[in-house]
Order: structure tokens, then C-alpha cells, then sequence
């Protein structure tokens, strides 16, 4: 497939190839948004990855590793003139991806939808400090939201406008908006993850 300066050619594969997947009786339950070096990377997730946020087993050799991020639950309008008060007055939740391998070594990152193997999304907003615990060894990570929040929201204007401009608005998706840890490798990961905030695990599983 080749790419365009604009990417109008892997939207357009892109949105084929969703089209088939939903014609089989899935649905699109969220979108994953980043911002690659200017170019707005959306990404859907399907509700078949989407996963329950508590108590989850999943097959470490399933999928490479974890990357948590910060969640907008939303309704996408179908103007695009809705979309800045839209977006201002939302509360974030969080996330956790996991991401699959790479099909293959000449992977371009805007085929960001191929490595998603699923996704954690807590069912309430989130305030102050972050954290997450990764598996048994040891591994941690927090962020203040406060700090994250008003970035993100920049990054997801430019997906939730990608959503009206091809056709997929007036519907409820979840959006997240891109690593704040990086890649955290399954391997390292066995055992019990958790995100806690304000004292509460809010997603929690186990890698195994």
C-alpha cells in the first residue's frame, strides 16, 4: 500500500477493511488517536477487545506488552463546529492497551490498527496521581492527570474531527489518546497489573 502525504490512501484501505469487519457483526467500541510527528493516527478498537477492567487472564504469548493511557468516553457529534465545547467540559478515565507484535518488520506506525490486541478502560474518571503496577517484579509507573489531560484533549479534537470527516459520528466510542509509559514487556509482566487512583484499583488483571 503506498502512502500519500495527506495518508488519504491508508484511510481509505483503512475504512474498507473496517467496513468488512463490521459486516461480520462487530461493532466499533472506541477509537485509539496519537499524533505521529504531525500526522493523527486513528486507530479502532472493536468491541471484542474491549475487555472486562477487573479480573481479567490473559496469555502473556498473546501479545507483546502493555502501555497505559489516558480515556475520553464520548459521544462523537456530527458537526464539527460541536466538537471544541465537546471536548473542554469531558472528564478523563484511563486505559491500558495491550499491543500485539508487529506482522512484519516494514510495519509503517500508521498501521497502528493491526497491533492492538485489546483494551482495559475504567468505568469512572480519574484525578490526581496515576499508578500503575505491572506483574510481580516489582515494575511501577505514575502520572498526575492534571498534568496529561489539556495535551490529550488537543490530540483528541484531531481524531474526534477524523471521525466526522469519514462518516463515523453520532455514535458512543471510548478514545485513547496515545502512550504515557511506553511499551511495558508482557514477559515482565506476569501476574498481577493494576491502575489505582485515589486509593482504588480501577482496572486490574492478570497476565499469565
Amino acid at each position: 500500500m503506498s502512502l500519500t502525504e495527506t495518508f488519504d490512501a491508508v484511510c481509505a484501505a483503512q475504512d474498507v477493511l473496517i467496513a468488512k469487519i463490521l459486516e461480520k457483526g462487530a461493532t466499533i467500541a472506541g477509537w485509539k488517536v496519537v499524533d505521529k510527528e504531525g500526522v493523527i493516527i486513528l486507530s479502532p478498537i472493536f468491541d471484542f477487545q474491549l475487555f472486562s477492567n477487573l479480573g481479567g487472564r490473559i496469555p502473556h504469548h498473546a501479545f507483546r506488552g502493555t502501555e497505559l493511557e489516558i480515556a475520553f468516553p464520548l459521544t462523537v457529534p456530527s458537526k464539527v463546529n460541536e466538537v471544541n465545547q465537546l471536548v473542554a467540559e469531558l472528564l478523563p478515565h484511563v486505559a491500558v492497551e495491550l499491543i500485539r507484535a508487529e506482522i512484519h518488520p516494514t510495519n509503517h506506525s500508521a498501521c497502528d490498527f493491526y497491533f492492538n490486541y485489546g483494551v482495559f478502560v475504567s468505568s469512572k474518571p480519574v484525578s490526581g496521581e496515576l499508578i500503575f503496577e505491572g506483574g510481580d517484579q516489582g515494575y511501577a509507573f505514575s502520572a498526575d492527570v492534571e498534568q496529561l489531560v489539556e495535551a490529550k484533549k488537543e490530540v483528541l479534537k484531531k481524531g474526534v474531527l477524523q471521525c466526522i470527516q469519514r462518516g463515523y459520528g453520532d455514535k458512543d466510542y471510548f478514545f485513547i489518546t496515545g502512550t504515557l509509559n511506553g511499551l511495558v514487556p508482557a514477559a515482565e509482566s506476569l501476574g498481577g497489573n493494576r491502575v489505582m487512583n485515589q486509593d482504588d484499583a480501577i482496572i486490574q488483571f492478570e497476565i499469565v
